[in-house]
């Protein structure tokens, strides 16, 4: 199969004769990294910009760089421009924020799903009991519902890394087909679990400087908001 991506390595058997996942080189500091580790961007040839293609949806010539704002930086400093063969346009901060949108949207569209697969449970007593059970294989709460993390269950789950922090109750409501406010959420299904904690640990190394950067109470920054987060969520999404 033919890329357009900048240095794709062809994925290759394993010991076990299992495919290797195939690999990019990061526009950053130059290091091959999986291609789901990384970030695509795309370049805008009129206008010299790039974007963040979080979908991987192949439109264009892509190139990749680490979740790094240290990588984002040199990037753009010369490695996109080695890429793309074209002088590039771009501010790590707008990229960053970019990306922080991009995984909400992702985040956002998997659940959406998983809500659609009947493999969610919403409410902090159902989603205490789905965490008993062991049936939840992550827990999402709104930043505003500091009760619900008080939730014996619920507050184990996010000393232990199996707690990601999103949007407001209001948000989150929406998204469970307008059930007014919602403060907690367990996802059942293993594999939307690992795409969520994935995306989610993919865009953290932004989101403070998104939050900082954002006029308080601005239209839309209502998810990128982390400072309820800091004082609750776990360091490390697991």
């Amino acid at each position: 199969m033919t890329t357009n991506d900048e240095s794709a390595r062809t994925a290759r058997k394993g010991p076990s004769g299992t495919p290797r996942r195939s690999e990019r080189t990061c526009a950053g500091c130059g290091k091959h990294a999986a291609a789901d580790e990384l970030v695509r961007v795309v370049h805008d040839p009129s206008s010299g910009e790039v974007a963040v293609d979080l979908a991987s949806s192949g439109f264009g010539r892509g190139a990749h760089v680490h979740p790094s704002p240290d990588c984002v930086v040199k990037a753009l400093k010369g490695g996109l421009a080695r890429v793309f063969k074209a002088k590039v346009e771009g501010d790590a901060a707008a990229i960053g924020e970019q990306i922080v949108r991009a995984a909400d949207r992702r985040i956002e569209g998997l659940l959406t799903g998983a809500r659609r697969a009947g493999q969610l449970a919403v409410g902090a007593d159902v989603v205490a009991e789905a965490l008993k059970d062991r049936r939840a294989h992550l827990v999402v709460v709104a930043r505003d519902a500091a009760a619900a993390t008080k939730v014996p269950a619920i507050e184990q789950a996010i000393a232990s890394g199996n707690a990601v922090a999103l949007g407001d109750k209001q948000r989150l409501g929406s998204l469970m087909s307008g059930r007014g406010e919602v403060a907690v959420i367990a996802v059942l299904h293993a594999g939307v679990a690992a795409a969520v904690g994935q995306t989610y640990r993919m865009s953290g190394p932004f989101r403070s400087a998104v939050s900082n950067a954002a006029p308080s109470g601005a239209a839309g920054t209502e998810s990128l908001d982390v400072r309820s987060e800091e004082a609750w969520s776990s360091s490390e999404v697991r």
